[in-house]
């Protein structure tokens, strides 16, 4: 990670001002419904004044200082003050904060009263000396002189200083006496008995289930910047810079990092971001634990010495890359714990849309369509340079492998001339398909719309090949149900997030992984396929919402794979397979006629050539002799049929007569490969010319 991320540095550098933060000054915790921060004003005499929860987007912006795991200072966690694990004191919490009880306030200090109940101990105590003396002292020594503007940040200081010792004991009195008094007003915020109780679990030990919340001190006496501001937030990040400056002495003797800058602060923990989906990444991890630090014979800082400003570089270029405005242009989430990150080594002003380009875009945007992306990004890019082969792509991404590691899975640089033409050859691969119309139901209720196929983005490969579908056409799932929008619920990824981006931009790889996607697709969407021609044959309206929506995108997958293979459609539709599909659709159509016409429009589940699509599938020999037996009475009725549908059955009838010279002197393979069954299969699915519906390109 740390090459790919100083080599944008390099890029970055003079072009856009990358973020300067210390190393150890620390984003909070992420701020939630069920877990808020708390801002607590801290009052002249010590007492504390308010405890309110943060908003989201404030929490956001503020900093903490972090110089030892978990001890901070102005922001830190503490242990809620009481711990209660009786499943009766619980529900009857849970009644009081959900107002169908009045809080008995008599009855919840008598809990608290019970020495058991006390959530704070020893190490808690040893961790508010940290955070309340240690860390604040220190802070105070590297913010001297401070300015009248932040005289709240200094009031601070000298109030948590003026704690002395015994100031966890302090705190903890001060704590419990707001929120009793705050508890027993009129109005009373029930959101701070998360700050009083943590609610334990009977089966957990108390030392390992006690809890935590997140909390910010401030003043509420301030004129021109509360603490919690982030002109505050940057003065502190100024002396800590400042500080750090100061304090690295030249000897002489130091030498260069990787990277050729100067090594000194390399044995220093590496900086941590954090990032939209995956949270906290750090750096670098060094463990000496892991055997495989050892196998270049050396380990930690010395495996890859990296000094102060490379590592600041590093983690500049990260922010600025994962930065919220730059989402959809460099960066996006591939969905689980992976994002992809993507960039032209020529920085616009304005990065083009390369992640969205890609389909990392938000899940529910139904409208966006990978034509316009790949437009709007060429454009972008021609704008760059004279020669769209002078403009470098770097495409690459992060997958958090557990809490605290975080890999490079993918990476790959490529032109953007590649880019431009690979786009081009994905559009018309993707439009190597016969007409396939899927009536649907519209957005005004009751309406119907029939919905053309949809090109895929690179990244909606791997989603719609590694979910697997049942034979009835449900999503096989590890999960009783499927929350609406989930297109990913079977754990099981048989192909990697970014095969598709690999599938499109990379020629040579993209012949060898061909044959691959192409097996899994038909594996794992053979009940898709299936389930999709009997409800298309049945005249049914399919939903495409969540992962329905790959209804649209399987057919198109199948058209392309078979176009990186070199089978057009002008060549497949003339093939063998393609025509048994044909014929057996057909079957289907007339079997589904029949019964409107005859039994009354009660079809059953499963129509005649639906029946033989998984013989098929097998032996096209075998299910088209089936057929012959078993279509002999549908062809007779079709042949003498009299009622309104009579063109319909008779269009049916030329049709199975223009397939049949066609496969007459055709030569059936015994068995048939991947190939031969994905033509199969969209010959199946395929439309009728003169039963379509029209298109609502909406």
């Amino acid at each position: 990670m740390l090459n790919e991320l100083y080599h944008l540095s390099v890029v970055l550098k003079g072009v856009v001002p990358t973020p300067d933060e210390h190393d150890k000054l620390r984003n909070l915790p992420s701020v939630s419904a069920i877990k808020p921060c708390y801002r607590i004003s801290i009052s002249p005499d010590g007492s504390i004044s308010d405890i309110e929860s943060m908003r989201k987007e404030n929490a956001a912006r503020l900093r903490k200082w972090e110089p030892s795991n978990g001890n901070s200072f102005p922001g830190f966690n503490i242990q809620p003050l009481y711990r209660l694990a009786d499943e009766d004191k619980k529900k009857r919490l849970k009644k009081w904060r959900e107002g169908k009880e009045p809080v008995d306030f008599t009855l919840l200090k008598e809990w608290c009263v019970e020495e058991k109940a006390k959530n704070w101990n020893a190490k808690s105590d040893k961790k508010m000396d940290k955070c309340l003396g240690t860390i604040p002292r220190e802070l105070h020594e590297k913010c001297a002189d401070i300015p009248k503007d932040f005289n709240a940040l200094k009031n601070l200081f000298e109030r948590i200083i003026d704690w002395g010792n015994g100031r966890s004991i302090k705190f903890f009195q001060a704590l419990e006496s707001y929120i009793w008094r705050s508890l027993e007003k009129d109005g009373r915020d029930l959101s701070l008995l998360s700050v009083l109780i943590h609610e334990g679990s009977s089966d957990k030990k108390p030392e390992n289930d006690r809890g935590t919340v997140s909390v910010f001190l401030d003043v509420p006496d301030w004129k021109e910047y509360p603490v919690t501001h982030e002109k505050t937030i940057k003065y502190i990040n100024d002396c800590l810079l400042k500080s750090e400056s100061a304090h690295s002495i030249k000897t002489g003797y130091e030498k260069e990092d990787a990277f050729g800058l100067d090594s000194s602060g390399d044995k220093d923990k590496l900086p941590e971001v954090r990032l939209p989906y995956i949270g906290r990444v750090i750096l670098r991890a060094m463990n000496r634990e892991s055997p495989c630090q050892y196998r270049y014979g050396t380990v930690d800082a010395g495996s890859f010495r990296i000094g102060a400003k490379s590592r600041k570089r590093s983690k500049g270029a990260l922010k600025w890359l994962g930065s919220d405005d730059r989402k959809g242009k460099t960066w996006g989430w591939a969905g689980g714990k992976e994002l992809i990150f993507a960039y032209p080594e020529i920085l616009p002003e304005v990065p083009p849309k390369l992640a969205a380009l890609f389909g990392a875009s938000k899940s529910d945007d139904s409208e966006a369509r990978f034509e316009n992306y790949a437009k709007d990004v060429v454009d972008c890019l021609k704008g760059l340079s004279t020669s769209l082969k002078d403009v470098q792509l770097r495409v690459f991404s992060l997958r958090k492998m557990d809490t605290a590691r975080t890999k490079v899975v993918f990476y790959r640089n490529y032109s953007a001339q590649r880019l431009a033409e690979a786009a081009k050859e994905w559009q018309q691969g993707c439009a190597n398909i016969p007409s396939i119309r899927i009536k649907s139901w519209g957005e005004e209720k009751g309406k119907t719309v029939v919905a053309d196929p949809v090109t895929p983005f690179p990244l909606q490969i791997a989603e719609c090949l590694n979910l697997v579908w049942k034979m009835e056409g449900s999503v096989k799932s590890d999960k009783k149900t499927v929350k609406k929008g989930n297109s990913t619920p079977y754990p099981f990824q048989a192909i990697p997030k970014t095969a598709g981006i690999e599938l499109m931009l990379d020629e040579v790889a993209a012949q060898r992984q061909v044959p691959h996607l192409l097996t899994v697709t038909l594996q794992n969407g053979k009940g898709l396929f299936l389930s999709l021609g009997n409800s298309l044959h049945r005249d049914e309206v399919i939903k495409l919402d969540g992962f329905n929506k790959h209804k649209q995108l399987m057919p198109v997958i199948l058209g392309l794979l078979l176009w990186k293979l070199g089978i057009g459609k002008e060549i497949y539709m003339n093939n063998s397979p393609y025509l048994v599909g044909r014929m057996l659709k057909l079957a289907d159509d007339l079997h589904a006629l029949y019964c409107k016409e005859v039994r009354k429009n009660n079809l059953p589940p499963q129509l005649l050539g639906n029946a033989l699509m998984v013989a098929a599938l097998d032996s096209p020999t075998q299910a088209l002799a089936q057929l012959a037996l078993r279509i002999t009475p549908y062809l007779g009725w079709a042949r003498t049929n009299t009622t309104e549908s009579v063109g319909l059955s008779r269009y049916f009838l030329k049709e199975f007569g223009l397939i049949e010279i066609k496969l007459r002197d055709a030569v059936l393979p015994d068995r048939l490969n991947d190939s031969d069954r994905a033509q199969l299969l969209l010959g199946y699915i395929s439309g009728n010319t003169q039963t379509d519906e029209p298109t609502n390109n909406s």
